[in-house]
């Protein structure tokens, strides 16, 4: 009966899942080889909204830079060799986001990364990303101005940093603007990076199909 209860729990949960995102990523993370800050993992190849500016409006942010306050997300890492860029973004969407990563284009550079990944429409070309949160060892999220949890709900605004960014044709880290993840960021529009997100409805759906288990989970080293 309980087998029963939970397979009709799924079906319903998956027939309110949207038809199409508006611009979906299938995305993977690669060890590696060596320690970087926290330790995560993307399944190859899982589903992920990609969140910019000029986006439609399920998957629409404002991004701006503002002053650095000088908090560094992962001072082992620090070098000093790129610029301490401090952003700010807000979602736009009317919906809430979850799991929040930053992935880096073929022509970025960062200090403070947590993974590489990679799209699967560049299978071969995985770029820096780390997760936009608050704990573990590289710590980007500097501000939520709703409640402090992780979820970027709808019409929050957050700040977090890149550490040492570098960008070899000079593009600001306010250029989030261009569809596709890492290497298949396509090159219509200026980008310097992206930001991913998890779908929350196929959240709930792996965590009721895993019982009760995490799709999205951290591991420290």
């Amino acid at each position: 009966m309980k087998r029963i209860c939970l397979f009709l729990i799924v079906t319903m949960m998956i027939g309110i899942l949207p038809t199409a995102l508006a611009n979906p990523v299938w995305v993977a993370t690669e060890d590696p080889g060596l320690p970087l800050q926290d330790d995560w993992v993307i399944p190859e190849w899982t589903e992920y909204e990609e969140l910019g500016i000029g986006f439609p409006p399920d998957e629409l942010i404002s991004v701006q830079e503002i002053p650095w306050l000088g908090h560094k997300p992962c001072p082992t890492d620090f070098t000093g060799l790129g610029a301490m860029v401090q952003l700010e973004i807000t979602n736009l969407t009317g919906e809430d986001k979850w799991g929040l990563i930053y992935v880096a284009d073929p022509e970025t550079s960062l200090s403070n990364v947590d993974e590489l990944v990679a799209d699967q429409n560049a299978p071969l070309i995985y770029t820096h990303s780390f997760a936009i949160d608050w704990g573990g060892f590289n710590t980007p999220l500097v501000y939520e101005s709703m409640t402090q949890d992780g979820i970027f709900e709808a019409g929050e605004t957050w700040e977090f940093i890149i550490q040492d960014y570098n960008n070899s044709l000079n593009l600001p880290a306010s250029m989030i603007d261009s569809l596709g993840v890492a290497g298949a960021s396509q090159g219509g529009s200026p980008s310097s990076g992206s930001i991913i997100a998890i779908p929350e409805p196929n959240v709930i759906v792996m965590i009721l199909m895993s019982g009760g288990g995490l799709f999205f989970f951290r591991r420290k080293f």
